[in-house]
């Protein structure tokens, strides 16, 4: 292993995506992005497939900018910049189903531009930066056949015609048509603009479409003679703010299709349209909203709609004759570049920001108590006029200015977008492209620090000792105001439910189901494709709240770790994530959206541990649940198994873990698509349900309703009865019931009662406690606080159940009525939810999991409800407030309705969690 980088993991791209491209078909939709990867996503649906990771390094090192998937889908083509210096980079083959990197094209002494693959799938043509011209390659040896370096300028484009003709644009200016032999026929200056941006054949090869960076015009013309056929209407496009970049024409020929930075307000949103003109382009033209920000490809599909992709980032498709979009993946970013940056406040210890993304409420997070809400913050904002100093001309600007002096502090390139003078008018802090400036007050330079995106709004605390930056990746992060040295980052995703915050070294927080959202890319070296590890693999050495709460006041990683260490009695792990790599799992059969009709399948698939540690153990799950365990020790890294798994005659979905001496890798799946026969009958599945309640204790603070809870909740469900199950069997264990051996044998019930046919509950109400080390124990009648190991039942137990049930889980915890006991407990603490969410729902446990509250929330009883407010809104959920339009209520529906039921009764001091394994579908609990 080379080196491990932490990056952000969510399921669409982090960064702009510069192309797009499909197979002949029109099945796949791949992208290639800034965020250093590519994706490959099902057409039909939007599900993502494949994600591709060429090996990467800092900076730039690694970014996309080009893609390429053969006609016959099978491979996928990347490059841009994937080198450190950008001077020998790369061209990467995949494999497109396992992701696996089969070729490497070496030596290309500039960027890759643009990619394409002929239609007939024998070749490989690429566009260079800084004057190298064009390439072209055979597919399978990937040996050069053609090179053309007469250019004198950067090649942005090139398109294939239908009977392999090839056409390139470049910055010199020149359309360049080459043979279906690669003869050089023309080469003609363009007269629509000095910079041409993109180029397209028409189906039939008569035409060619030219957009352009440096003019609002799109040009058509003819193939043969490569004069001027005619220009398209550009009514609104203007030459600043409203070209149109890139061209495309239908799949029929009969229009022809642009976008680019032409935008429009529609519904409340400025969006950024994609032209049609009809006739193609010789007709009237029709704008649709398409994108969130700047179109920087556009593709045909054979079905006559069209596929687009954009800066947000974001993709899409798009009918033609509706406008309306059969598919958009939108950014999971907020976008913090608002052109009024006083949105952003801190406060001024900069434990709390306030915040206003583009096309969302005003928001506030506070790192303390880590929630987030809608308000208006009343915290300062940043000041570029205080005292003696004012700095003018800095927005946007290549050189602002202090005091009217111009700075010229910047990279080449490089715009400033944000500034804030300090309190005591001693320093300057800049934002720009690449990263931040700190300056003295005459203007000198003290550091610059490269930020991860560009740094849209900045804000120096008020004790001046940090600087908070919103930057265009959708983060909020923390530098030293001393040295620029990054300290904290928060990701929030736009769903206003998950969030993560976490150190340059990875010591992380993370709320329920946030723990996927980040992780370790490992490169392997420069000839395999990288490694991905979610951060949740490394749960019990990184997952560290107790250093995120105190970084910014210790304003030292290495401090702060030591400091947490020494306060929670804890051992410092010296172990680098490259030491305890859990296994690589890879589906090589069926492959994904395979279509099945048998309800028995062959499932191969390989195992590799990067360390070459023997896999210990094989998991293999469908819909989320386990079907069955190998745990056959000591197969050598790098076995291939084939086995025969039972699936439902209906969509699911397969995934297989593995285990090694490290730890289980993540969850590797593939989506299969039924085609059989549906049975005429289904019998019904059998519930059971083990329901635990403590409202009185020996030793602690008593509850009013935990024990009626339970009795409560397990009644709720007994009325499904003769509905939705065959039978209900409870197990109601409630205060002196509730011993320690009578939880840890309900416990044993349910796991051996259940069988992959049924769903098994589990519910327990009372008090739960965390030990110094961070591990969960809930409290039976009994336990005591200064011998949790032998008088409460730790998470392990619950946890190893959870794991070990043949059928559907479900978990209700609300163990957070904690206000009491804290008074009364000389260690630990209130229970960490988010953590037991993660790690019951995580793939290897997979349980749906509800909690009464968020991690640092009480839960709430009131007489008026004669119960614990989550349990009120769960009971009413199940008797038939949670349920659709079509009377069942399903575990999402559910977990709507609680959440905004909780939310209601306790005036907003209480906030149910539920947290979905991945790959579980949403099911059915309860019918009317």
């Amino acid at each position: 292993m080379e080196k491990a980088f932490l990056t952000l993991n969510t399921e669409m791209h982090t960064a702009k995506i510069h192309r797009i491209a499909t197979d002949a078909q029109g099945k796949y939709v791949l992208t290639a992005s800034n965020d250093k990867t590519a994706k490959l996503w099902d057409s039909a649906s939007g599900r993502l497939l494949q994600t591709y990771r060429p090996p990467i390094g800092e900076g730039n090192e690694g970014m996309l900018y080009a893609c390429a998937l053969s006609p016959d889908g099978q491979e996928v083509a990347c490059g841009g910049w994937t080198s450190k210096d950008g001077l020998k980079n790369s061209i990467y083959i995949f494999n497109a189903s396992t992701g696996i990197l089969e070729q490497q094209i070496l030596g290309f002494p500039s960027l890759i531009q643009s990619l394409a693959f002929s239609p007939n799938g024998r070749y490989l043509a690429v566009s260079l930066g800084r004057g190298n011209g064009v390439r072209v390659f055979r597919r399978g040896t990937y040996r050069e056949i053609f090179r053309d370096s007469d250019y004198s300028d950067r090649s942005n484009n090139l398109s294939f015609s239908a009977s392999g003709q090839l056409a390139s644009v470049a910055l010199d200016g020149y359309l360049r048509l080459y043979d279906s032999d690669l003869t050089l026929l023309k080469k003609t200056k363009t007269t629509g603009g000095s910079q041409p941006f993109s180029i397209a054949f028409s189906p039939d090869g008569t035409l060619i479409a030219i957009g352009y960076d440096d003019s609002p015009k799109v040009q058509v013309l003819d193939s043969k003679t490569l004069e001027l056929a005619y220009e398209p209407d550009i009514t609104d496009a203007d030459e600043v703010i409203n070209r149109l970049l890139c061209v495309a024409f239908s799949q029929d020929g009969k229009k022809l299709i642009a976008g680019g930075v032409l935008s429009k307000y529609n519904d409340g949103k400025w969006w950024y349209q994609l032209r049609y003109w009809k006739e193609a382009g010789q007709g009237g033209c029709q704008d649709f909203a398409a994108a969130g920000s700047t179109i920087l490809d556009v593709k045909p599909l054979p079905s006559g709609n069209v596929l687009y992709g954009g800066g947000a980032p974001d993709w899409g498709i798009i009918t033609p004759q509706t406008g309306e979009k059969d598919i958009y993946k939108p950014a999971e970013l907020f976008n913090y570049r608002s052109v009024d940056k006083s949105h952003f406040k801190v406060s001024r210890a900069g434990f709390e920001i306030g915040f206003k993304p583009v096309n969302y409420p005003t928001f506030t997070f506070d790192v303390g108590t880590r929630t987030l809400g809608q308000a208006s913050s009343n915290m300062p904002t940043f000041q570029v006029s205080r005292g003696t100093i004012e700095i003018t001309k800095w927005q946007n600007s290549y050189q602002p200015r202090l005091n009217n002096k111009p700075l010229s502090f910047l990279k080449q390139y490089e715009s400033c977008r944000a500034a804030d003078i300090a309190n005591d008018e001693q320093s300057i802090i800049f934002g720009a492209d690449f990263g931040l400036y700190k300056l003295d007050n005459q203007g000198n330079k003290i550091w610059n620090t490269r930020t991860q995106a560009m740094a849209c709004a900045v804000k120096i605390t008020g004790n001046n000792e940090l600087v908070a930056a919103a930057l265009s990746n959708g983060r909020v992060c923390w530098y030293r105001m001393s040295d620029g040295a990054l300290l904290l980052s928060l990701y929030l995703h736009p769903d206003q439910e998950r969030w993560v915050l976490w150190t340059p070294s990875g010591y992380y927080d993370a709320s329920a189901g946030a723990e996927e959202l980040i992780g370790w890319h490992v490169n392997q070296g420069a000839d395999k494709e990288g490694l991905f590890y979610p951060i949740s693999r490394f749960r019990s050495q990184f997952y560290r709240p107790d250093v995120i709460d105190i970084i910014l006041e210790e304003l030292d990683e290495k401090k702060a770790l030591e400091r947490a260490n020494t306060e929670g009695k804890r051992k410092a792990n010296t172990r680098s994530v490259l030491q305890e790599l859990p296994p690589k799992v890879r589906i090589l059969s069926p492959g994904k959206g395979e279509t099945v009709d048998s309800t028995s399948i062959k499932l191969k698939y390989s195992m590799e541990s990067p360390d070459g540690t023997p896999i210990q153990a094989v998991k293999i799950l469908v819909d989320g649940r386990p079907v069955g365990n190998t745990t056959r020790a000591g197969r050598p890294s790098g076995t291939t198994e084939e086995i025969t798994v039972d699936i439902p005659s209906k969509d699911c979905t397969v995934a297989v873990i593995a285990e090694n001496e490290h730890g289980s890798s993540e969850a590797t799946s593939t989506y299969l698509t039924w085609r059989g026969k549906t049975p005429v009958y289904v019998a019904k599945p059998k519930l059971y349900l083990l329901a635990v309640g403590v409202s009185t204790y020996q030793h602690l603070p008593p509850l009013q309703y935990a024990a009626k809870d339970a009795q409560d909740f397990a009644a709720a469900f007994a009325q499904q009865k003769g509905m939705m199950y065959s039978e209900v069997v409870t197990k109601i264990l409630t205060n002196d019931e509730a011993t320690k051996d009578d939880i840890l044998d309900g416990l044993d019930w349910i796991v051996h009662e259940t069988t992959s046919k049924d769903l098994a509950v589990l519910f327990f109400s009372g008090h739960g406690l965390d030990n110094n080390a961070g591990t969960f124990f809930f409290m039976p009648q009994a336990a005591r606080t200064e011998s949790l190991r032998r008088t409460g039942v730790m998470k392990e137990a619950i946890k190893e159940a959870i794991a070990t049930i043949p059928g559907k889980v479900i978990t209700f915890m609300d163990a957070c009525h904690a206000g009491g006991l804290m008074k009364e407990t000389r260690r630990g603490g209130s229970p960490d939810i988010s953590r037991i969410l993660n790690e019951f729902a995580s793939a290897e446990n997979g349980s749906i999991t509800y909690s009464s509250s968020t991690g640092r929330q009480y839960s709430l009883e009131n007489t008026e409800w004669q119960n614990g407010a989550f349990t009120k809104a769960l009971v009413e959920g199940l008797e038939g407030k949670a349920k659709a339009s079509d009377g069942r209520v399903t575990c999402k529906s559910l977990d709507g309705y609680v959440t905004e039921r909780v939310k209601a009764l306790t005036k907003g001091k209480q906030s149910p969690v539920t947290n979905f394994p991945p790959d579980t579908p949403d099911f059915t609990i309860a019918v009317f």
